[in-house]
């Protein structure tokens, strides 16, 4: 589909007043008649349906990218260097950890049950 705000950079937002002074601009730069038909085609596409008009709009490609020459109009992020301090939260706190006594294939202790505590086994607490 041809897309009239496009193909003569109309803004979508703008409303009716705004496409007509911008096409009857163009149709006064004009070079034939056939290019004044299609810009009153145009126009009346986009005044005369609002219907079309909305469905143009929508189908209407925004310029997303900064002028020439523009800085960036936000910094981009920057990934925090490998020995900076950690914010309270590692990678061992998030992750899921698996039950030794399931794995043991014991069942969860209760208050009854005579199992010793395995936190305090050395093998269990890891490197000091």
């Amino acid at each position: 589909m041809d897309n009239p705000f496009e193909r003569y950079d109309l803004d979508p937002r703008e409303g009716v007043s705004a496409i007509t002074e911008r096409l009857k601009a163009l149709a006064e730069e004009a070079r034939d008649e056939a290019e004044r038909a299609r810009i009153r085609e145009a126009w009346e596409e986009l005044t005369l349906h609002p219907a079309r008009r909305l469905r143009a709009a929508l189908f209407a490609h925004p310029e997303t990218r900064g002028p020439l020459g523009a800085p960036p109009s936000f910094p981009r992020r920057r990934p925090a260097p490998l020995d900076a301090p950690a914010i309270g939260l590692e990678l061992r706190d998030l992750a899921a950890r698996p039950s030794v006594l399931e794995a043991l294939g014991v069942a969860a202790p209760t208050d009854d049950d005579d199992v010793p505590p395995l936190e305090d086994d050395p093998v269990l607490r890891g490197p000091p």
